[in-house]
């Protein structure tokens, strides 16, 4: 139970710490790890060289990259916090606009798929859902064992979210919580699995999970992109935008494609507007990518990795 124990002691710390010591803190430590985590700044470059148009070793490239690491850390010191904080410091630390969307978008009575991106805090974007009385649940990826699982998912639940595990029986509980009108959050720009859809990203092929389309086809749940970012003072803003329109022609792989584009097509926006807060460090665009066939609808997930 030594995982425990360290994200307890580490949540002593980010709470010992004043937000103008806490964050500079947390950067200079990510600005750190850009230096010496060789593979994952490799990886950073060719990301942001993809997103911005320009070769990897790009000054604009390697300092985007550097700015990532650092905002990642940024990102996780609010991690570590989540234990703790309670719903009123949450709503201080977010402040929304476009609720009225949700409230829109519930009042059909089908439930609501959430799309979002790996930008600035997904985490926290989930539980501002839950603080501001949205029921929502995050569908996750586990953690390391050890104990870790259990923590996050309890210092979560504690809030209001609902958490659901990626496994057998995840696609029974996401349409359950649609049927019950709540909101089903999954972060969807990141894809490792053999199946999916195949679309243009920055003017490059990616694969993408077929979830979101899929359950919106099979439910009749709308589709709300949300999203935050991190504002020079360490608050956060999450954006509601309006509804993505879901393909409906009968042509259920057609429509699936079509719809993940313009959800991508959403990423792809929010990236451009603030591409240092992008926080993925794993490959995005893989060699000989062959079209699939879509893929499970739980494949996408919302988690803290």
């Amino acid at each position: 139970m030594l995982l425990p124990r360290l994200f307890r002691l580490g949540n002593w710390v980010m709470r010992a710490l004043p937000p103008r010591v806490r964050y500079p803190l947390a950067a200079i430590t990510g600005r750190c790890a850009f230096y010496v985590m060789p593979r994952r700044r490799r990886v950073a470059f060719e990301n942001f060289g993809q997103v911005l148009g320009l070769p990897w070793n790009d000054p604009l490239v390697k300092r985007t990259a550097r700015h990532a690491f650092g905002n990642y850390f940024k990102m996780f010191a609010d991690f570590m916090l989540m234990d703790t904080l309670k719903p009123e410091q949450i709503r201080r630390m977010v402040r929304p606009q476009g609720l009225e969307r949700i409230d829109r978008a519930l009042a059909e009575g089908k439930g609501v798929v959430v799309v979002t991106a790996h930008v600035s805090n997904w985490d926290i974007l989930a539980a501002a859902s839950a603080v501001y009385g949205y029921p929502i649940s995050a569908v996750t990826n586990d953690l390391p064992s050890g104990g870790l699982n259990d923590l996050v998912i309890a210092s979560r639940e504690r809030i209001g979210m609902k958490m659901i595990g990626l496994g057998p029986g995840s696609l029974r509980q996401i349409i359950k919580a649609l049927g019950r009108n709540e909101l089903v959050a999954l972060a969807s720009d990141l894809y490792s699995g053999e199946r999916g859809v195949r679309v243009p990203f920055f003017n490059r092929p990616a694969m993408f999970p077929s979830g979101p389309a899929a359950l919106a086809l099979k439910t009749g749940a709308p589709i709300l992109p949300v999203w935050c970012r991190r504002q020079p003072d360490n608050l956060y803003i999450a954006e509601v935008e309006a509804p993505i329109e879901v393909s409906r022609t009968g042509d259920t792989q057609r429509d699936i494609q079509v719809t993940t584009e313009r959800i991508v097509q959403f990423f792809e926006r929010i990236i451009r507007r603030e591409p240092d807060q992008w926080l993925v460090f794993l490959p995005v665009w893989r060699r000989e990518q062959a079209p699939q066939s879509p893929g499970s609808p739980v494949q996408p997930v919302l988690d803290p990795s």
